[in-house]
């Protein structure tokens, strides 16, 4: 029989519980054994196994968060934590490793591919910062939930005519403010991938109030260097009108996985069962046009983010701004 493990490592993101679910489904139709590792790859070192069933997972698809939990751990960072991790896979007699996460866990997934482990990996993070691929579990709920967030204060401000600015998570990458960005419609967007300055966005808010807009909307990234307080403090100084700022924080990646989570999360569990039983390991797997695909694991830091500059600039031609 197969023996296989599956982890969840760094963030937790909706659709990791759709994706364990779709996982240990699929291997119990192939006659294939699966171990869960609780809390990522610090749990992989501390051997924290136990064998997931059809029973154990069932229900638990349609919830965020993580049934596995999930950990950070600056321990499997160092050469002799990934070894630890490595031998105690060997122990279990595990034959596969899935390893479901983000930049960070995709890094680990190398290592312990180079250590003879045979690996899985699936893109789990809200950020959608592994650029191989269209899109990351998680991502497109997260965007979701930001939205109905900026939606529901916009209502308020717009009652009392002041300006908005929402900051919204995706750490070094800009994908999340950029959507958000589009779908609320925002008066003006900042995110790392373009050069822009408090005075820009102050610019763009002064742009707006000219035309008659009373409740100027602002989202920005949080890898910018400047904060949503920073920029309501200097519209208020520049702009003269009263505003109120926000971080859209956790609420992000909390709530039930989207349909477009929950359809990448069951198409990638399928694939990785699939391939296993194929014997191909070492794959990243990842979405292109709405087909799962996979490449070589060690390939995936080789494309650069492609930052969706046409969505940016149709948001600005959207309020004619210069």
């Amino acid at each position: 029989m197969i023996k296989i493990a599956v982890l969840c490592s760094g963030g937790d993101c909706q659709g990791m519980n759709a994706c364990i679910q779709t996982i240990v489904n699929m291997a119990s139709v192939h006659g294939i054994m699966v171990m869960g590792v609780r809390r990522g790859y610090q749990g992989l070192m501390e051997n924290d196994f136990v064998e997931l069933t059809r029973e154990s997972v069932a229900n638990i698809g349609h919830l965020g968060g993580c049934f596995l939990k999930v950990a950070r751990s600056e321990e499997f960072k160092k050469p002799e934590g990934v070894k630890l991790g490595h031998d105690n896979l060997v122990k279990n007699r595990i034959d596969y490793l899935i390893v479901i996460g983000g930049n960070g866990s995709y890094r680990g997934a190398i290592e312990l591919s180079e250590l003879g482990t045979k690996v899985i990996a699936i893109p789990g993070t809200i950020d959608n910062d592994l650029f191989y691929t269209d899109r990351t579990l998680g991502f497109d709920t997260a965007v979701n939930n930001a939205v109905s967030t900026i939606d529901n204060i916009r209502q308020t401000m717009e009652a009392n005519d002041r300006g908005f600015i929402a900051e919204v998570m995706g750490r070094e990458c800009g994908h999340i403010a950029l959507n958000v960005a589009a779908a609320v419609g925002a008066h003006s967007c900042a995110v790392k991938e373009v050069p822009v300055e408090i005075s820009d966005v102050v610019s763009d808010v002064k742009q707006c109030l000219s035309k008659g807009i009373k409740s100027p909307v602002v989202v920005i990234s949080e890898a910018c260097e400047f904060t949503a307080n920073d920029v309501k403090e200097a519209i208020e100084k520049e702009c003269g009108i009263e505003c109120r700022s926000s971080v859209v924080g956790y609420v992000q990646r909390g709530g039930a996985p989207s349909v477009m989570d929950r359809l990448l999360a069951i198409q990638s569990g399928v694939m990785a069962i699939e391939l296993i039983y194929k014997g191909i390991y070492n794959v990243a797997l990842g979405i292109r046009n709405n087909n799962v695909f996979y490449m070589k694991l060690d390939e995936v830091y080789e494309l650069d983010n492609e930052f969706n500059k046409v969505l940016y600039r149709q948001l600005r031609n959207l309020h004619n701004l210069k």
